[in-house]
């Protein structure tokens, strides 16, 4: 069966029951299962050296089902609802009741808390037998999601989703707002083995001037001379920049994270700093200097090309597609997205911007697949980036 054909599942909910009939998944647990299997998998692997770091940090995500689509040798197709046991950036442990082999092509559907199920690519790099019919799947995804926004996550807690993080591989512009002239060269010491772009700045009113050069993240003492962090981050807001902000503060309590979210950062570093734990907070919003997504979204045209002529033009339709492609989102008009998706896919490589086709191409194959814009939101949210980030060289 094509995975494009939608008689064998509905993708609002009505997904066709596969060999297990009307079993939540195909072990037959329940919710309660599902996680007193998990807990006992997490005493036995509990003592996993520490220096074996992963990339990204799995987060508790016990599912009684989770909608997946399996390529199989020989093209088999398997449509199946698997218990899930956790969750990463880079992709998900599921238990199911039988061996698959590794290497498949999948597609899987992640409960959103407020956008319903949303379609991610990704290959079987694991099937382990952990006793009985047990088998854990590893499904790493073709691109890291932000796992944060499907785990509820406690406020009181340091949130890094990466475990392991690369210095040289960091890029990005970074704004440090602190009085403490050692708090900033701790800071630049810290990043100085990235490709981080730092600037620091004492002041609410220096900030908010700096600000008119675009940052990637702002750093911000809790206290300042012309007033609070959270006074900074209103005012910020205000003006329409939408740049993350983490406040920096001794108060590492429940109550000063609480705050700071309702003050419409993305969290507090405690102090004090060290290394490992600022490149690890650093990263969850900071570029990735070895990726061709880094670069993808710079025009390669030549200066004294004839079509350089019209790059204003084009970068200005990619700003509007970004908005467009929200808007369809927004109300599961997928044939909107499609068509913008393609106009894309069509001009970009003319006029230097070819780094933007497999995002393109990814959102295509699952338009096509899904029938829906929703579902797709995590591939469309990739060419919206891009789209937003285009400029010439």
């Amino acid at each position: 069966m094509d995975m494009r054909e939608g008689s064998a599942w509905d993708n609002q909910g009505g997904w066709a029951e596969d060999s297990v009939g009307a079993r939540k998944n195909t072990l037959g647990l329940d919710l309660d299962g599902v996680r007193a299997l998990s807990s006992r998998l997490d005493a036995l692997d509990g003592g996993r050296p520490s220096e074996l770091k992963r990339d990204f940090v799995r987060w508790p995500f016990q599912r009684e089902r989770i909608r997946i689509q399996i390529d199989q040798p020989g093209g088999t197709q398997l449509l199946l609802k698997l218990a899930c046991r956790n969750l990463s950036r880079g992709g998900i442990s599921l238990f199911h009741g039988a061996y698959l082999h590794e290497r498949g092509r999948c597609v899987l559907w992640l409960p959103h808390p407020g956008r319903g199920e949303i379609g991610i690519f990704g290959t079987l790099v694991r099937c382990k037998h952990r006793g009985g019919m047990v088998h854990e799947l590893g499904v790493r995804f073709d691109k890291p999601i932000d796992a944060k926004e499907f785990v509820s996550l406690d406020a009181g807690a340091e949130i890094y989703s990466q475990e392991r993080v690369t210095p040289e591989r960091l890029s990005g512009s970074l704004l440090v707002v602190d009085p403490d002239e050692q708090e900033q060269r701790l800071i630049r010491h810290f990043t100085k083995g990235t490709e981080i772009r730092m600037r620091s700045c004492a002041t609410q009113s220096e900030a908010l001037a700096a600000l008119r050069e675009p940052a990637d993240l702002v750093l911000v003492s809790l206290n300042l001379p012309d007033g609070s962090a959270a006074e900074f981050v209103s005012a910020v807001r205000a003006v329409g920049v939408r740049t993350p902000v983490l406040i920096i503060t001794p108060d590492v309590s429940r109550q000063s994270r609480v705050a700071a979210r309702g003050a419409a950062c993305e969290g507090v570093l405690g102090k004090p700093l060290s290394c490992d734990r600022l490149l690890r907070a650093l990263a969850e919003f900071m570029g990735d200097a070895s990726s061709s997504a880094a670069t993808s979204t710079i025009a390669t045209i030549a200066k004294d090309d004839p079509a350089a002529e019209m790059l204003p033009e084009f970068i200005a339709q990619l700003r509007a597609a970004a908005q467009t492609i929200r808007a369809g989102i927004e109300l599961d008009n997928a044939p909107e997205c499609e068509r913008v998706c393609l106009m894309i896919a069509g001009a970009a490589p003319a006029l230097g911007f070819g780094g933007m086709v497999p995002a393109v191409d990814r959102a295509l194959q699952m338009l096509m697949w899904t029938k829906s814009a929703k579902e797709s939101a995590v591939v469309l949210a990739d060419v919206i980036a891009a789209c937003e980030r285009a400029k010439a060289a």
